[in-house]
């Protein structure tokens, strides 16, 4: 099969609320590029989307909260002096991990103690067999699916750290890709007002990751994109 003969899949559900119209474009002129490519579009639909990122804000903490138990200053890794065991767990773990890693500790934490484990994140895993199941179903008409990157362009390092659910937020088109173990590719695509570069996705089935690629490699010699700004991130 080459490009000519594959289906690409656009999903209804990632077309969001407020997205601005530079990203809206982006997506058009993507699906244009596949076009050219040979290839076939066709509309699908993900209707669990909507559900990707509540679930993965539970699901990705309340492992990173397990994971990341081992990480006490015992037997490897970073330790910090203390008067006593205690002591020495606690500087640890608050000296060793940054503010965004501790805040996922806790919420994971929170998620899988006594009396919230099935109320969160059992429900989460539900959600995400759903997901996988959405993708499942589509992957029967399409080879690929073509989404925007993320809703929005680059922001500057730290400037949301105060907000993280507008941080989260960004997430929105990645996210349901990892919760049902897909590979994905992002490609850059274009700029932005501002000259920021922005990104389109191209996701496909379990294990053919060849596939993403050859799609991508197509995709970026009909975009033939140039950065033209340079360090643009500490601008």
């Amino acid at each position: 099969m080459t490009l000519k003969e594959k289906k690409i899949g656009i999903p209804k559900e990632y077309r969001v609320d407020g997205m601005p119209k530079e990203i809206d474009d982006l997506w058009h002129k993507g699906i244009e590029y596949v076009k050219d490519c040979g290839a076939e579009i066709i509309d699908i639909s993900l209707p669990h989307t909507n559900y990707a990122l509540p679930t993965y804000y539970i699901v990705a903490p309340a492992e990173a909260s397990s994971n990341l138990a081992r990480y006490d200053g015992v037997k490897y890794g970073f330790r910090a002096d203390g008067e006593n065991l205690i002591d020495m767990y606690e500087k640890t773990r608050s000296e060793g991990f940054g503010a965004e890693v501790q805040r996922r500790i806790m919420i994971g934490t929170y998620v899988l103690s006594s009396g919230y484990y099935d109320a969160y994140y059992l429900k989460a895993q539900k959600v995400r067999k759903l997901i996988k199941n959405d993708f499942d179903e589509a992957y029967k008409k399409v080879d690929a699916i073509l989404t925007p990157s993320t809703p929005s362009s680059a922001f500057k390092i730290g400037e949301k750290t105060n907000d993280p659910v507008s941080m989260y937020l960004n997430d929105i088109f990645t996210v349901p890709v990892n919760l049902a173990g897909l590979p994905g590719i992002s490609i850059p695509a274009g700029h932005d007002s501002k000259g920021y570069p922005l990104g389109l996705q191209i996701i496909g089935k379990a294990f053919d990751e060849q596939n993403i690629l050859n799609i991508a490699y197509a995709m970026e010699e009909k975009i033939n994109f140039k950065n033209k700004i340079i360090d643009w991130w500490i601008k």
